[in-house]
This record gives C-alpha cells, structure tokens and sequence, in this order.
C-alpha cells in the first residue's frame, strides 16, 4: 500500500503521529536536530480533584428541583400516613432502574469493548491507528452510558407490571384453551412481554454497536471491498451469539402470541377462535421451533461456517410465516369456517360468554320475572306512596345551575357537580340533593394579593340539601339546609362546614398562620376563624419554608411576617389528585359525592381495578380494559383532608395483590364508620358498563347469541331545551338513576341504581335492572324481564306520545314565544309492583344571562293515559281521576267522534296493556274508521289524533307478532 492509497484525513492523522518521531539528531537535510523542552507528565483527568467538585455541583444543580420536589413530597406522605406506600412505590422504582441499568451497562460495555479489543487484534496496521483515535474508549463509553439509563428509564414507566407480577395472586379460574390460571394472563403475560420487548430492543442496539465496532476497524479493507467478515473468527464468533440471543428472544416471542391467541379478535368474538386453535396455534408453535433451530445453527455458524443450513432453515422460517401464519389461516376462515361458522365456533362463542360474564361480574345476576304488567291503579299509588315522595323531579343540570344562582350568595362561591343520595329524616328515608359550597380560587374579591390568595381565603364553607321532589310555588326547590351559616331544617347537625378539600380545590394554601381566615360573608362584616385541624405539613422550621418556597416559585413563604412555626401548608387539595398521589393503581369512579357524618363533611370515591388481559371477554365499550372490579371505597374528609382506602371487593385478585404490596393501605369494609357506610351507593360508571355488556350478554345459548335474536339496548329519552316539540331537544340514552323503591316481591324500602331496556330497533320495554346499595345486598345486581308476548311502553314511546299531544304542544310553543326556554327533564320509569309509572319533569328558563330554572310542570302517564300538572301530586290525582281534563288517553283517542251525526261524542274505552291480538285489531279498525269520519267532517284534530292512535295500535301488533 503507498501512500495516495491512504484518505486524506487518516494521512494527515498519521502525520500528527509521527511528529513526535522525527529523528533528533537532524533531518535528511542535513538541518540541525529540533530541540524540544522535555515533557511534563500529566494527572489523568479521573485524578483531578477540581474535575470531580465541579461534576458533583453541576448533578446537585441540575437535580436540585428534582430533589426539592421529592423531599416535600416524602413529607406531604408522611402528614397523611402513608409514608410505607411512598417507599414502596420510591423501592420498586429504583430497584428495577439499578438493576436494569446495570444489566444494560454490563452488556453494552462488555460487547462493545470485547468489539474494540478484537477488532484491533485483527486489524492492518493502518486500522489500527484508527481505532486508537484519543477518546474513543471513552465515546463508546458515554454511548452505552447514556442507553442504558434511557432503557433503565423506559423499565421505571412499568413499576406496576414488576409490582403486580412479584405480589401476584391466583384466580382460581382457569382459561379454557390453556389451562392457566387467569393471573397468569393479568400478571405474568404483561410481565413477560416487556422483558421479551425490553431485551431484544437492547440486544439490537448492542449488536448495532459491535457491527459498526468492527466496521470502523476495517474501514480501508472496506473500502478496497477486500473485506470478508465471515473469515474473520472474532467477529463471526461475537455477532454469531449476539444474533442467536436475539432469536431466542424472538423465540420467546412466539411462545407469547400462543397466550395472546386468548384476545384474538379474529372470528365472530374475541378470544381463539376455531382458525387460531387450528392454524394459528400450530404456525406459531412451529415458527417458534424454527427460530430456535436457527438460533442453536447461528452459534454453530459462530464457530464453523455453514451458511446453507442456516440459509434453508432460514427459508423454512420465511415460508411457514407467509403460508401457515397467513395463508392457511385465510384458506380455513374462509373456505371451512365460514360456511359453518356457528357449529365451528359454537364452543369458543360459549367460551366468550362465560368469561365476558365473569370479567365484568355478570355472572351472578339475579335474574326475575317481573310477571304481567297490569294497569296502574289508586291501591299501587297508596301502597308506594313513600317512592312517590322521594320521585327525583329535580335533575342534577339544571339544579346546579339554580344552586349557583340561589345559593352561591358570592362569586367567589361556586358549587361542584350536584350529588343525590340518601338520609333519614324525620324518621323517615328521604332522597336528597345536595352540593358542596366550595372556592372559586379565580374568583377572589378584588384584586386578589397574595395574602388573599394563599393565606385568607382558604376554604369553602356549607352545604346546600334540598328533598329530590319538593318544589316551591316559584318553581325553585325547597331547601333543607341553605345560606351562611348554614341554616337546617332538619335534624342532620353540621359541625366542620368548612371545605378545605373538595372537587374544585387545586392551590396550595398556608394554614393556621399569623392572619386569621375567612369562613363567609355575614352583612356588611365577614366571619373569621383559624384552622384547628390535623391536616397539612407543618412548616416548623427555615428548611421546610426555603423547600416550600422553592417548590412554588414563591419568595413569599419566606418572606411573611405571618408565617410561623405553627403554620401548615395543605396540598394536593383536589380529592381526586390527593387519591391519584396516594394510589395511581386506581381508576376513579368521575363522580364523588359529599356526605354528611357525625357533623362532618366527607366525599365518598368509588375506586375500580381493571385488567385488559381477561381471556375470552369482550372489552367494555369504548374502553381497551375487559375487567372491572369496584375493589375499593375511599373517604376523604372536607375538613382535615384524611385519605382512608377500604377494601370493598376481597375476591378480586388484583386488589389482593396491591393489598400484599401495599400492606398498610387498605382497611377491611367493615372498618369504615357505620354513619359513612350506610351512604355507599352502586356506582353509576360501574352499572353503565355492566349495562351496556349486559345488552349483548344475557344470552347464554350460544346459537341465540350468534344470531343476536335477543339483542337489547339502552332505552332512549328526549333530553334538552328550546323548541322540544319542534324537534330542539336531543334524543340520547337514558342515564342510570337512582331511586327509593321496593324491589317487585319483596318488603324493604332500598336505595337502587335503575336503567329500563329495549329490544334493538324497537322502543317497548324489554328488562329493567337494578343495582343495589344497602346493607347485605349492596353490590347485587337485578334484572326484571317482562313478558314478550305483552307490549310495555318504552320512554321513547312515551316521549313521542309527549310531542304528539297536542295540548302539551301548545303549552311548549306558547312558553318558547314568551322569550323563555323549555327544558324536558329526564324520563323516570318507575316500577310500582305490577306496573309502571312514567314521570318528567318540564323546566323553564328565561333568555336572560342570569336565568334561573324553574320546575314549572310534571308529566305522569301509565301504560294508557298521560297528564300535565304543575305539582307531581296534582298529576297523581289526574292520571286516576275518571275525567282528568285535560289529560289525554294515547291508544284510544276517538272520544270527539260524531258517528252517528246526532252531535253526541261516543268513547271508546281504553284497551288494557294486555290486549289480545284481536282487540288490538279491532280498535286499529275502529280507530281507522274515526279518522276517516273526522276527515270527512273537516276535524283535523281528531283525525290527528285517531292517525296516532291508529299508529299506536299498529306498534303493539308488531310487537306481539315478531
């Protein structure tokens, strides 16, 4: 090799290089020898102690935050006594970051140097000069530092899946393909995919890294295409292991998928349907096989070259991927399965159901038959006269917005979303609303200093209750309890109604300092107190203001006169947050709710586990997870802000899991105070998703559930304002609500969750189900299936029996023209033993921006007549009067008719809801008669309204034929 062979930048290199060599006595010029002064040996650098201080106050700077931030975090855990669960979380995630970066620093820094030692070993003199480049050692070094904290990081995202895989616990129900225990899927399976992910990711970079190793010491072969790498023994030998790492991996891979065949999506459900048990199964476990052969081939080829082996096996591994993994799948779903799906897959779709049922807990519903609905009548409305009283007329929506306009008194006041439940008043069950008063911390009064912001006003103050059906003659509801200080109406003592913690809360605020705080407005005076509980971290000392400062960018801390030892700072103000901190594991229910116990003020959390590795069920709808449980109830006190974890589900194996990790969290139920526990209520998020899986998966046969013959879905109610009768309103479906009512066939009054069903595509009632939240049946779950050879009007047909009466009509129109806005509240059905009563609640609201709802009017219909009055009691006594004009009777509305010319009206009794096929006949006759008699008389209302009855009668025939 000459010179002109040599880059141009490696000869200038080489130059530098041999400088130093230049003979001393004199140059081939015969010029005198150069004198140089005799070199100082210097200090390595990793010997210089300047060096290292430096290093260390630059990390110190840099993390400083990070270590601020952790610091006031360690002792926010520490005041709410659930320090051991902050070390736990702070243990598993530097374990697992240690251990990972030093696994990943091991492997790259061995490979990587084991590249560089070998590669010049092997190298042409001229190679070598380059990788002996000052520095290099250290770049490789820094290199594979800076990947392994970066893979290390990636490992601390995923502290919950180590956590819950070395807490594991079983099922006790095994999957019905494999025969694992279902932990195996939710704990082991998440885990091992990662590491399996994990390691090939690294084992890639790694062998990136050695090719270019290599490749950078053979750079001038290279480039005289002379290199020939599989004659090069060390680094055969070095990417040979590394590949048949990677395979293994890749093996691993494989033995995974067969596991995941359990959430295949391919066939008519999801889980291993009859092509994955058949063609998928097979093709993975034999790919798997391969690439283990090919991994055992490629240490062979490490050590002794024999490429055609490798190469066929190679090709064997590429062709069972195209026809065994792809092709015959397609080939049998297509021209096997498909053909004869339901007897293919018949066993897999009773798998789904099975296994749906029990992910979502449905497995165990209580299923009844609610038995022939009858016609309500004056005896049903007697002996339920206390369901009657606790009739929800007031929805939340518009009642917010009347609690913010009546009772928010100042601006800075405003009220979260309002809450319903249960209390005994008077001696008697009553169902209330109620909402807290809390801080609108962007509203202040003024120009809100600093001092207002974070030392005066701190807190909200009271709550507002008011019965779910009383209602002023203005059309406002009547309170229990109202104003400031709160003023009580009944016997439910209210002693902390300050809200330092709550739904809207999110600032930090200073406590119990040297400034008094404001509790609320009181004439032209404001009252004043100090904070006397236990709550916050107290700022006792220089340390903690300076940390607390820094925390919050904020000098002030330091700064006030007003701050002292006595002074705490309450975080994490928002319940929700406070929980998060606490507990990130769970998933809140999106709908606190406030209660009143022992004179206190407590939110009340629902808390669920859910899992998206459940084999063979259905994921909820619009969410990836396919396992819920309401594990855990949470209290969380308005006053002090303690945090108290409940265990409410013990069967569930993943609460059972946090619960080994996290030994000191959770209390048994039974711990919880018995004027709190009696508040716990079905959670509405729960019951919504249990409905909704509920709708496909009450049919257990499989044969009906492959043809959906027994589809249901959510009935529908008209919800909205302006113009409701000309189509203003929306249609959607009707929201879960709660009531005080007496299951059908039993005694108890109970606090129930309740959600009316519909068959698809059609508007009767099919199923009722309710959740239930007291006592020994809290957490049951009932349906009532009615009768299919009985029409029952669904809230859709009532609502559309609304719209079409015309006296309703006119109201509505009438209100909407006077500059107001009518709002249709939400439909109640409410089951009265062997009936149903049907009630909404119509709103009125002005045009104004400071409008206030008014509950103006009530619609009650049975299964036959339908009225409007302005209290729930005037509609009561109308829809049993004999003649309650103006009520109207929807399937038979022929009672203006004039058959005979004489100008009497004759009418035509009303058809009971169990009429037979032929009475319904001969009264779509009649009604079809009328309409054409009107017609010819001109009376266009009339034939209106027999056109709907007609059409009334027709829907029921269609129903009682399909």
């Amino acid at each position: 090799m000459n010179r002109n062979d040599i880059p141009e930048a490696f000869r200038r290199f080489l130059e530098e290089q041999s400088f130093d060599n230049v003979n001393q006595e004199g140059g081939d010029d015969g010029r005198p020898p150069i004198s140089r002064p005799p070199r100082r040996p210097l200090n390595p650098w990793w010997r210089n102690r300047n060096f290292w201080i430096f290093t260390i106050i630059f990390i110190f700077l840099m993390s400083f935050r990070w270590l601020v931030d952790t610091y006031t975090e360690w002792l926010w855990f520490q005041s709410v006594n659930y320090d051991t669960v902050w070390i736990t979380q702070w243990r598993y995630r530097v374990t697992i970051f240690l251990s990972f970066f030093l696994g990943s620093i091991i492997l790259l820094l061995f490979n990587w140097r084991l590249a560089l030692r070998q590669a010049k070993n092997q190298a042409s003199p001229i190679s070598k000069q380059l990788l002996q480049i000052p520095g290099l050692t250290w770049f490789i070094g820094g290199i594979a530092l800076a990947l392994a904290a970066l893979a290390a990081t990636a490992t601390t995202n995923r502290w919950l899946t180590f956590l819950q895989y070395f807490n594991r616990t079983a099922y006790g129900v095994t999957d019905p393909i494999f025969n694992r225990d279902i932990s195996f899927y939710m704990f082991s399976l998440p885990f091992y995919r990662f590491l399996q992910e994990w390691g090939i990711a690294l084992l890639f970079f790694t062998l990136v890294g050695v090719v270019l190793i290599y490749v950078l010491g053979s750079l001038p072969e290279i480039q005289q295409q002379r290199w020939r790498p599989q004659n090069l023994h060390s680094f055969r030998r070095h990417v040979g292991i590394l590949v048949a790492a990677i395979m293994l991996f890749w093996a691993a891979s494989y033995w995974l998928d067969q596991y995941e065949l359990n959430f295949s999506p391919r066939g008519v459900i999801v889980g291993a349907s009859y092509t994955d048990q058949e063609a998928s199964l097979p093709a993975l476990r034999i790919q798997m096989g391969l690439m283990l052969t090919m991994a055992i081939l490629a240490v062979v080829n490490a050590f002794r070259w024999e490429w055609k082996v490798l190469t066929a096996v190679t090709t064997l591994w590429l062709g069972s991927i195209v026809l065994l993994g792809t092709a015959y799948p397609a080939i049998l779903q297509q021209y096997s399965v498909e053909p004869n799906e339901f007897d293919r897959e018949q066993p897999f779709i009773k798998y789904n159901i099975e296994y749906t049922r029990l992910a979502f807990d449905l497995h165990d519903v209580d299923i009844r038959d609610f038995g022939t609905v009858v016609p309500i009548s004056q005896n049903d409305l007697d002996e339920n006269q206390i369901v009657l009283d606790n009739i929800r007329l007031w929805d939340y929506r518009p009642l917010q917005q009347t609690y913010s306009q009546l009772q928010g008194l100042r601006t800075y006041y405003q009220f979260g979303e309002v809450d319903i439940d249960r209390y005994v008043i008077d001696g008697k069950l009553r169902q209330v609303m109620l909402g807290g008063r809390e801080l609108d911390e962007d509203n202040l009064p003024g120009d809100a200093s600093w001092v207002n912001e974070y030392l005066e006003f701190t807190h909200g103050y009271g709550i507002v209750m008011n019965p779910v059906n009383r209602v002023t003659t203005q059309g406002q509801p009547e309170f229990f309890i109202q104003d400031l200080p709160p003023q009580s109406r009944i016997d439910l003592p209210i002693d902390r109604p300050e809200i330092y913690f709550g739904e809207l809360m999110r600032r930090e605020v200073l406590v119990n300092s040297g400034l008094e705080e404001f509790d609320y407005p009181s004439g032209n005076e404001n009252v004043y107190s100090n904070y006397q509980g236990e709550g916050g971290i107290p700022i006792s000392n220089m340390w903690r203001q300076m940390a607390f400062a820094f925390r919050a960018n904020d000098v002030n801390i330091i700064l006030s006169d007003y701050i002292d030892s006595e002074t705490r700072i309450l975080m994490h103000r928002q319940i929700e947050e406070r929980v998060q901190e606490i507990a990130p594991f769970l998933n809140l229910d999106r709908d606190p709710y406030l209660v009143v116990a022992d004179g206190r003020l407590v939110w009340i959390l629902d808390a669920y586990t859910t899992s998206r590795y459940f084999p063979y069920a259905n994921p909820a709808p619009g969410q990836r997870f396919n396992y819920i449980r309401n594990s855990v109830k949470i209290t969380v006190d308005a006053y002090d802000g303690h945090v108290h974890f409940y265990l409410a589900d013990p069967h569930d194996p993943i609460i059972r899991t946090y619960n080994q990790a996290f030994p000191n969290l959770l209390k048994p139920l039974s711990a919880m105070p018995a004027t709190i526990r009696q508040h716990l209520r079905y959670p509405e998020d729960l019951f919504t998703i249990q409905a909704n899986q509920y709708l496909k998966y009450h049919m257990t046969d499989p044969k009906v559930f492959y043809n959906e013959e027994d589809l249901w879905a959510v009935s529908r109610e008209v919800f909205g304002s302006a113009g409701t009768i000309q189509g203003g309103a929306q249609e959607q479906p009707v929201e879960p609500y709660y009531v005080i009512s007496t299951l059908p066939g039993e005694e108890d009054l109970e606090f129930l969750l309740i959600q009316p069903f519909t068959p698809v595509s059609k508007n009767n009632m099919v199923a009722w189900i309710a959740g239930r939240s007291d006592g020994d049946n809290y957490g049951q779950l009932v349906v009532y299936e009615l009768s299919k050879s009985q029409l029952v009007f669904g809230p859709a047909q009532i609502e559309g029996r609304i719209s079409q009466d015309s006296e309703i009509s006119q109201r509505l129109t009438l209100w909407d023209q006077g500059g107001s806005n009518v709002i249709r509240g939400n439909l109640l059905v409410i089951p009265l033993n062997n009936s149903f009563l049907y009630v909404e609640p119509l709103y009125l609201l002005s045009s104004d921006t400071s409008a206030l709802p008014e509950l103006k009017q009530v619609i009650v219909a049975s299964d036959n007549r339908l009225v409007m009055r302005e209290t729930l009691g005037e509609a009561l006594t109308a829809l049993m009067s004999e003649d309650p004009a103006p009520a109207v009777d929807f399937t038979n509305t022929n009672n203006d008719t004039d058959d005979d010319g004489d100008g009497d009206t004759t009418t035509t009794p009303p058809l009971p809801v169990n009429a037979t096929i032929e009475e319904l006949i001969q009264s779509a006759n009649d009604h079809y008669e009328a309409a054409v008699a009107a017609q010819q008389r001109g009376d266009w209302t009339t034939y209106g309204l027999e056109l709907d009855a007609l059409e009334q009668d027709l829907q029921r025939l269609d129903q009682l034929t399909q």
